[in-house]
Parts: structure tokens; sequence; C-alpha cells
């Protein structure tokens, strides 16, 4: 394909999409980027701000369902679902328990750890392509636990990203002084050095879309309503009255991604796990790196403009409104390993996690239109993996080999 005479939409200005937008007009294309919010102000804007190439397993495993009651019904459990919604949220929720099992941990663990191995490479590129190098730091995760018994229900974890060569060690009192000085716990701690955290993620991942654009792609703030594709074509409509047309169309939206899936194919098996934080603008301490609760499922990480505290599990529609309780119970968390932890200038927030039942992304061609590539449903690892899928859809757009397989991610694969 001759990118000088490809036009390529891309639907989606967040971690994902605009590092697609990056990688294809550094590779020739004439890009148009799409969004209805402004680069990376969706859930890119709000996530842990993590790079965390060692989370391989799934989020649906065996044994899971027997915690799910003790979370719901626990104020600071890490899950809750809106009842409401149920009938929504249902189909979902039975596909995502029947992935659940020993084959689809095994599955996961070797699909996520052939993208995570690239993260590392794929983000300095970038970030050196977009002199944003000062964004990522290197210090690792420091994991803790209240009790033993914790740990060794979620050691598996650790054991099968160890497998794929992310390794762990369990770190002893003074050693997590040393990791993170502000941590009062006399629990189980562990540390993970393969993981990084940026200072801004909203500002690194449109820091991607503004490279792009100053490359040449055109941006358009507007929402899509409908996408047609066809015969060498696509075409987008959008709320504002305009319609774009090009050559190949690329949907990263997303857990809004599926609404144009459906138009184009079908849907497929993806739910909004929905995450709250709470920035905390005056935190009263450095806290030096981030720091996971495995019992209550939440990360704290240091920021350029404070701490965040972000996690939890929502299940409801996408369009439900916030329950900023959710977020106020972080607050409550983290001051069990941070006693003195201020809370002045807190701020909430609610994102859309678009999570797939197995866990996996699409990266993939539609399997009825030639000229649509999909990109979404990275469910927690967006902003991990977004640089990795932008090189890979522009190497499927472009013919060339992505260097390694992408079958697992294939937007067909619930229909074997």
């Amino acid at each position: 394909m001759d990118s000088r005479n490809t036009h390529c939409l891309v639907i989606g200005a967040g971690a994902v999409g605009a590092s697609c937008a990056l990688h294809l007009v550094d590779a020739g294309y004439r890009v148009t980027l799409v969004d209805r919010l402004e680069p990376g102000m969706g859930t890119s804007y709000g996530n842990a701000a993590c790079i965390s190439p060692s989370q391989v397993g799934p989020y649906s495993y065996p044994g899971v369902w027997k915690n799910i009651p003790r979370w719901l019904l626990t104020r600071e459990g890490p899950m809750t679902i809106r009842w409401g919604d149920l009938p929504w949220t249902a189909p979902w929720l039975w596909r995502f328990w029947r992935e659940g099992n020993a084959a689809g941990v095994e599955r996961c663990g070797q699909a996520q750890a052939a993208l995570m191995r690239h993260v590392h490479d794929d983000y300095a590129a970038q970030l050196e392509r977009t002199g944003q190098t000062g964004l990522l730091k290197s210090k690792g995760l420091v994991v803790l636990y209240d009790t033993e018994a914790a740990f060794e229900g979620d050691r598996w974890r650790y054991d099968l990203g160890a497998r794929h060569g992310f390794g762990w060690e369990r770190i002893s009192t003074a050693e997590l002084k040393r990791h993170r000085p502000p941590i009062q716990h006399d629990g189980v701690a562990l540390y993970v050095p393969s993981w990084k955290h940026t200072l801004d993620p909203a500002k690194m991942t449109a820091g991607f879309a503004h490279a792009a654009i100053e490359a040449g792609a055109r941006w358009v703030n507007d929402t899509v309503e409908a996408v047609i594709a066809g015969d060498g074509r696509v075409t987008a409509r959008l709320a504002g009255g305009e319609t774009l047309e090009g050559d190949r169309l690329v949907v990263a939206a997303g857990p809004w991604s599926n609404q144009l899936a459906a138009q184009l194919d079908y849907a497929v098996p993806m739910a909004p796990k929905r995450g709250y934080h709470t920035m905390i603008a005056e935190p009263g301490l450095d806290l030096g790196g981030p720091v996971m609760s495995g019992d209550r499922a939440f990360v704290m990480t240091p920021l350029a403009d404070g701490l965040r505290l972000a996690g939890t599990a929502e299940f409801a529609r996408l369009d439900a409104a916030p329950n900023y309780r959710r977020a106020k119970v972080l607050v409550d968390s983290a001051r069990r390993y941070l006693p003195d932890l201020g809370a002045g200038g807190a701020t909430e927030w609610l994102g859309q996690r678009p999570m797939m039942a197995d866990s996996l992304p699409v990266i993939s061609p539609s399997p009825g239109h030639p000229e649509v590539i999909y990109a979404f449903g990275h469910g927690h690892y967006g902003l991990t993996q977004g640089p990795t899928t932008g090189r890979l859809v522009t190497a499927l757009l472009s013919g060339d080999s992505p260097g390694l397989d992408l079958s697992p991610y294939r937007f067909d694969r619930f229909r074997r």
C-alpha cells in the first residue's frame, strides 16, 4: 500500500488512538484524528498512571467468584455492581465467568506477555519522538498484602508474570522503607521492578496526539455517530454535521468502540469496567513511587501535581451516573498505609475501562471490511500498551510483519 495516497480516519484520542495516529503519520499516511474529548482527556486522563508489563494474568480466573460476595458487602471492597443495571451487564458477566478457567489463564498470560515484552522499547521510542522522556519514571511497584493468606491467594498472578520474564521479589520491612519511606505496613510486601509510572498521563497522551497533528494529522473534536465501510472506502458521520471520508478506518474509541463495531460487523463481549480516582493536590508526603494494595485493588501513584488514588471496579451501563462514594472510599483505604496522608485539594473522577471478557485487547482487521482495523478493549492496560498497539496497527495497514502472532487478539475470536 502506498501510504502517501492513503487517508486514515482514527477514532479515539486516548493513549491507543493517539499512538495509532502518531505511528501512521510517521509512516507517511494522511491521518484525521477524531474524538469527542480533547486528546488525553478520556480514560487516559484519570488512570493509575502506571506502565505495568508484569500484569499478564486475566481478571477472571478459577475461584474468583468465591470472593465476590465479600467484595460486594465490604465498604472498601474492590468491586460493586449497579443492581438496576444488571439486565444490561449480566450477559457480559456470564461470558466473563466462562472465560475464567485454567486454559483461559494460560492463554491470556501468553498473549498478554507477547505484547508486554515490547512496551518499554515502544514507549522509549515514542517518548523520544515526542520529547517527553522526563515524564516517565522507573521506580518499580510495591505491592502490599495485609495477611499471608491474602498474598498466597494472589501468588499465582506474580508467578505467572515471572514465568513470562517479569520477575518480583518479597521484601523486608527495612527494604519497604527504602523503596517507599512513608508507608506503614507490617504485612506482606513485594517489589515488582518492571513497572514504570508517568508524572502526567493526560499530558503524555496529549503529547502523542499533538505530535501527530504537528506532523500533518488533522484534528477533529466531535462525536462519531455513524460509520460505513466498503469497496475500499470509509465514511464517518459526525454529530456536528460533518462527514469524513477516507481509505482506511481505525476504531480506537475505548469503551465506545462497540457502538461503531456493531454498525460495521457486530458487538463483541466488552463492557465498561468503571474505575474511580481521588487526586490529592496536597498529600503532605512524598510516596516515592507507585504502591498497590493487593487486598483492596487500588494504586497510589505520585504525580507531578499530587498523589493519585485509583482503582475499584464498578459494573454499570456506559452512561450511568457516577457514584463518587467509590472515590471517597479510596482515601480511607490509603490511610491504612499512610496514616499521615493529607487530603488538601482533593478532586474525584470516573473513567470507563474497555474490558473484554477474556481480558485481551482487540488488535485486528474487521472480519467483514478490510478497510477497517480495530484497536480497543485494552482494559486496564490502554496506557501501557498504547505505543505498541499503534506500531502493530501501522504494520497491519502497511502489510508489514508485526513481529508477533496477532491471532489471540482477533476481533472474531469469540465466534469459534
